[in-house]
C-alpha cells in the first residue's frame, strides 16, 4: 500500500505556500520521513512554517 508524505511550508507574505509530496512503499517509512523533515526544520527553527502529514494513497 502507498503512502504519501504531504509538506507544507509557509514562505512568507510575499511567496506564500509551498506544498510537496513523495510517496513511500509503507506508513513506517513514510513516518520516518515524516519526522526527518520536522527533525531537520527544528534544528534550524523553521518548525513553525512546516506541517509534514503522511497519508494512504
Amino acid at each position: 500500500m502507498t503512502h504519501v508524505l504531504i509538506v507544507m511550508s509557509w514562505l512568507g507574505a510575499v511567496n506564500g505556500a509551498a506544498i510537496s509530496t513523495q510517496e513511500f512503499t509503507s506508513a513506517e517509512r513514510c513516518e520516518a520521513a515524516r519526522q526527518a523533515v520536522i527533525d531537520y526544520a527544528k534544528a534550524r527553527g523553521l518548525d513553525e512554517t512546516l506541517r509534514p502529514i503522511c497519508m494512504q494513497k
